[in-house]
């Protein structure tokens, strides 16, 4: 009985690590306590395909792994993301300026800085109320987290072909992108650096190479083909960054979900999934990102929302949070989805 235990014991693990490190599929990961793992019989479901006997469910709630991803997500990133960051800022800068100091007058989107501050690579932020205004990112990403979680946890780890509810990492990478969407655009503004501005835009990459290709995954079920397209254009376009300039790097992808969303409504006859609450979402957010360009538009320097030495910057404070929620309306329009399609 004793080593009947240590085995399911050891096998429990395995299933944690596994499922952790993403060796095994996760789309319905769940083991028992491991206090619990000597009493009675049970199962426990690896994916839905496959099965370990011999764990056990107690009356005790199952722990299911991919429930509280999410929230380990949103934490690891912001950690990881935020400490490097707050590094640079107590140490320096090191790296090129970015071309944008040198411009007559600067495009580095209004706000004033020290341009010496900016050539010597010292210690602070260059831009403050544009750096600082893209902590709005922890709370639209932990309002996704939050969702998600929830979600999965009334689930229970049962198997849904929507993925935002699905245990697969899909909801949980959406919800680093949209984390990333600001955090990585302070490594710019804080910098004013060539490789700072690599970073700003490789966070719009990760954001916007996720429309195009998570409404191709919903009706095309392909795991290999998200992951390794996806990847692969985050990557090109964050090359591409240093030659074409950002906003047609995202354009370019804004037209390619565009037309993927096109095709998903002639393919079902059915427009914006085809219920009012999926409409409006979308709606909204479209609302938002139009919103949000106008004033990226207005606040560059020279443009009438402009006033260099004023805390009102448009470009931190209306530009960057309304990404943001548009980013978050993006995500509910998803959620309302019927899938795969």
């Amino acid at each position: 009985m004793i080593n009947r235990g240590h085995t399911l014991l050891k096998r429990a693990l395995l299933v944690l690590y596994k499922s952790l490190t993403g060796i095994l599929p996760v789309s319905t990961v769940s083991i028992c306590p491991f206090i619990q793992v000597n009493y009675g019989l049970g199962v426990c479901y690896i994916h839905r395909d496959y099965a370990i006997p011999g764990c056990i469910f107690d009356s005790g709630p199952i722990l299911n792994v991919a429930t509280y991803r999410s929230l380990v997500v949103l934490g690891a990133g912001t950690v990881i993301v935020m400490g490097l960051f707050l590094y640079f800022v107590f140490t320096g800068w090191p790296g090129a300026p970015s071309n944008c100091v040198y411009d007559a007058p600067d495009t580095c989107y209004c706000e004033a800085f020290d341009l010496a501050d900016v050539e010597a690579g010292a210690p602070g932020i260059r831009q403050p109320v544009n750096t600082w205004s893209n902590l709005y990112s922890l709370l639209t990403a932990l309002l996704v987290a939050i969702f998600v979680y929830r979600d999965r946890l009334k689930s229970g780890g049962a198997a849904t072909p929507n993925l935002m509810y699905a245990a697969s990492p899909y909801a949980d990478l959406y919800v680093f992108a949209v984390l990333f969407l600001g955090l990585g655009s302070m490594w710019f503004h804080g910098s004013l650096t060539v490789w700072g501005g690599v970073v700003d835009g490789f966070s719009m990459y990760v954001f916007a190479a996720f429309l195009p290709f998570y409404s191709i995954r919903r009706f095309w079920v392909s795991d290999r083909f998200f992951w390794i397209g996806y990847t692969a254009t985050v990557i090109f376009f964050t090359v591409l960054h240093t030659v074409l300039p950002a906003f047609v790097n995202i354009l370019i992808l804004v037209v390619a979900y565009f037309a993927v969303e096109i095709y998903i409504s002639i393919r079902t006859r059915i427009i914006l999934l085809g219920t009012s609450d999926a409409q409006w979402f979308w709606g909204l957010a479209m609302a938002s990102i139009l919103a949000a360009s106008f004033f990226w538009w207005a606040s560059h320097t020279g443009n009438f929302m402009c006033g260099p030495e004023s805390f009102f910057q448009a470009h931190g404070l209306l530009w960057h949070p309304l990404a943001g929620i548009t980013a978050v309306l993006m995500y509910f329009y998803w959620r309302e989805a019927d899938d795969p399609i």
